[in-house]
């Protein structure tokens, strides 16, 4: 039977546990949709509003500037194949043509020899065989001319053409496979026989003879010309259009060109296109869900946290459309980045903040329509304001933030400014250089201004809220000086404690403070049935049943909570009050109880407090410091081993009772927390020395002669050294 009901119940809980983790996560999801759909929207909007419904031969409607920059494809193309046009085409020489083009000189001045050798035969038989023989045409009486010379005239003849040969076919380009090549090549050898030959009979015959033996021997080489206009297009650097540049302006006729541009840009308009809606919303996606999983890996609890995701998503979404509307302000690019980081850092968590300064500046750049100059400076900016603000401790340290954002502002910027080769004299380099010192600045005014905006709606607290809260002239805590003056001091010392526990265990040390102060705020409402601050008084509850003193001590958790909303004090404080007592035993009226029972029975679960329990370090540690505290004021002798021996018990009888199970307390960090309680306690519960009573008679007698330490005046003056009562060492 006992088995079917602990099952029963276990199903119950079971139900209950799943039941409460289903609704958290529905939340998110639907938190996390909803600024999904804003970025969507964003980043849509964006591209839409960009685009432009123009045809070649239309009048611009507007002014056209290139929101990013792009390659202009059809212009670099262009400009390439002008240069691999101006690349004349290669030609290679076959050296082996002239070889045979000699030879043909030599076959035919050796018949000419012959024939000139021959004088048995008529001359008009001569020339008539030497024209058969060498097809030029020359007029006989030029035949019988050079049939007539001497021998050696005609091997000076015969040298003649071979030299011009070679000079013609044999230099570099030699005769090109083309008509342009063969008449140039044919030309010159004209101009060299000039040169060589004054008779003008001989002159036509070396001519004619010469320009016959001209051939082309050299031939288009298709291999070398494409690799040496490959190498000159290689050459010519891609035209760019550069961010901020006019593609259209307003009136002017579009062009083809203009279309081309526009299309490369993604500006034209070409009727309805999902891609953009499709490729806004899985970007948007992206940083969504590596938000959410950086939440839901690492920050488990805050990822349950409704204002947490709440929070995040407005600052992301406020951030990206004020990039967007900023756009057109480029003194002002590395300001939304930085402010966003320092806001999240600061109100929910710096990882978070390393976070989101990743993302928007990745969004920023790829479609806000920022370069990549603008994303790695608001990248580093941003990492340096998350660093800022990292140990916040007072409004000061946003300020010294935002400086640091504006130092790793300028100095990327000159390093980028450098590497690209900026001339860093120019006025444009340096403007740019004092922005963007000057956008770190205003970015920390930015936060300053916009965090208190975001706590109170979203109930968030951060580090300049919890030092309000800690002063003094906060009217609670007033409330609770004036009304509850034991409570008051009794809270300042828990604080002090809590703060050093918390520290030495890594904890939020300002927050444990700030909610030790406020974790006893209900006594205030009846403070004379605590015993702190009774003052020796008559003790109220010596007159009431031990169960109703139990109900007014455990309702001061339930006063001080409705105190502190009456107040408008923010959750995380409130639950220290509500979680400081956890599920503890009122073990005084309990066992008081017990021994006036008369036999009805004596239930514990009356005598304990409501809890919850600490479901944080910080509450536990309040919860371990409140008692400390209270049990080591009733030493008699609070020696540094017997407050220890205080602090060890009620750390074990806590443990013991399960109310630390689920604050991530470990046991090293609870022996830290004794051990740093046990430190402070004995620095302020410190033993006074006991003076011997001749010691006190003697003090008594100086003080009412006036000197010191009951010694005669001339002692004094003594030891002032030299004896003088005006001396400089004296002690006047």
């Amino acid at each position: 039977m006992n088995t079917i009901l602990k099952g029963r119940k276990w199903w119950r809980e079971w139900r209950k546990k799943s039941n409460y983790d289903n609704a958290w996560q529905v939340r998110q999801i639907a938190i996390a949709a909803v600024i999904w759909v804003f970025l969507t929207a964003i980043f849509t909007t964006t591209l839409f509003a960009q685009r432009i419904d123009v045809a070649v031969g239309d009048l611009a409607p507007r002014n056209v500037v290139a929101p990013y920059g792009v390659i202009d494809w059809g212009a670099t193309a262009k400009a390439r194949q002008q240069a691999a046009a101006s690349v004349p085409e290669v030609y290679t020489t076959n050296n082996g043509i002239l070889q045979t083009q000699k030879q043909k000189v030599l076959h035919d001045f050796s018949l000419l020899l012959v024939l000139a050798q021959d004088s048995a035969a008529p001359m008009p038989l001569r020339e008539a065989a030497a024209a058969r023989a060498i097809p030029i045409a020359l007029p006989d009486a030029v035949w019988g001319e050079v049939l007539s010379l001497p021998t050696a005239t005609l091997a000076q003849l015969q040298q003649d053409s071979t030299v011009i040969l070679a000079s013609v076919m044999g230099n570099d380009n030699g005769v090109r496979d083309n008509a342009v090549g063969v008449d140039e090549a044919k030309g010159f050898v004209a101009q060299l026989v000039l040169q060589e030959e004054a008779d003008p009979g001989l002159r036509l015959f070396l001519t004619d003879l010469s320009q016959s033996l001209i051939t082309p021997n050299s031939f288009p080489n298709q291999a070398d010309t494409t690799a040496q206009r490959q190498v000159a297009m290689a050459r010519v650097p891609v035209v760019k259009i550069l961010k901020g540049e006019q593609v259209l302006q307003a009136g002017q006729v579009v062009t083809a060109t203009d279309v081309n541009v526009l299309r490369e840009l993604g500006l034209l308009d070409q009727g309805f296109n999902p891609g953009p809606i499709i490729g806004s919303a899985l970007f948007s996606a992206v940083i969504v869900a590596l938000v959410a999983g950086y939440l839901w890996f690492l920050r488990r609890r805050q990822a349950e946290s409704q204002s947490v995701a709440l929070i995040t998503g407005v600052i992301l979404v406020v951030a990206v459309l004020a990039a967007d509307t900023m756009a057109g302000f480029s003194a002002l690019n590395y300001l939304i980045v930085p402010t966003a980081a320092i806001m999240v850092s600061t109100l929910v968590d710096t990882g978070l903040g390393l976070v989101v300064t990743g993302l928007l500046s990745l969004s920023i750049a790829t479609l806000i329509g920022a370069d990549l100059n603008v994303a790695l400076v608001s990248f580093f900016g941003g990492i340096a304001g998350v660093f800022g603000v990292s140990r916040l401790s007072q409004r000061y340290d946003i300020i010294r933030a935002g400086v640091m954002v504006g130092i790793a502002n300028m100095v990327t910027l000159l390093g980028l400014d450098v590497m690209q080769g900026a001339g860093l004299l120019q006025a444009p380099v340096w403007q740019q250089l004092i922005w963007a010192v000057l956008d770190g600045i205003f970015s920390a005014i930015l936060a300053m201004g916009s965090i208190p905006l975001l706590e109170g709606p979203f109930g968030m607290i951060t580090a300049m809220k919890l030092i309000e809260l800690s002063n003094p002239n906060q009217p609670l805590l007033r409330k609770l000086l004036v009304e509850a003056p034991g409570t008051y001091y009794h809270s300042i010392m828990v604080g002090n404690l809590a703060e050093a526990g918390t520290e030495a265990v890594g904890g939020n040390s300002l927050l444990a403070r700030v909610g030790a102060y406020y974790h006893d705020i209900g006594k205030s409402k009846r403070p004379y049935f605590f015993v702190d601050n009774q003052f020796g008084a008559e003790n109220p509850h010596d007159k009431l049943a031990p169960s109703l003193s139990a109900l007014i001590i455990s309702s001061h958790v339930r006063d001080g909570i409705d105190l502190a909303r009456e107040y408008r004090v923010p959750e995380a404080i409130v639950n220290f009050i509500r979680e400081h007592h956890g599920t503890t035993l009122i073990s005084f009226f309990y066992r008081k109880a017990v021994e006036a029972d008369t036999g009805d029975g004596v239930l514990e679960a009356d005598f304990r407090y409501d809890g919850p329990k600490p479901q944080s370090k910080e509450t536990a540690i309040v919860m371990l410091a409140d008692a400390s505290e209270a049990t080591t004021r009733t030493l008699k002798h609070p020696t540094a081993a017997a407050i220890e021996q205080v602090v060890r018990k009620i750390i074990k009888d806590r443990l013991a009772d399960g109310q630390l199970d689920e604050s991530n307390l470990t046991l090293k960090e609870l022996d830290v927390v004794a051990r740093t309680f046990t430190r402070v306690l004995t620095g302020a519960f410190h033993q006074r020395i006991e003076y011997p009573e001749q010691v006190l008679k003697e003090m008594e007698r100086s003080k009412k002669r006036g000197n010191m330490g009951g010694k005669p005046p001339r002692t004094i003056r003594r030891i002032g050294g030299n004896g003088t009562p005006g001396g400089p060492n004296s002690a006047g």
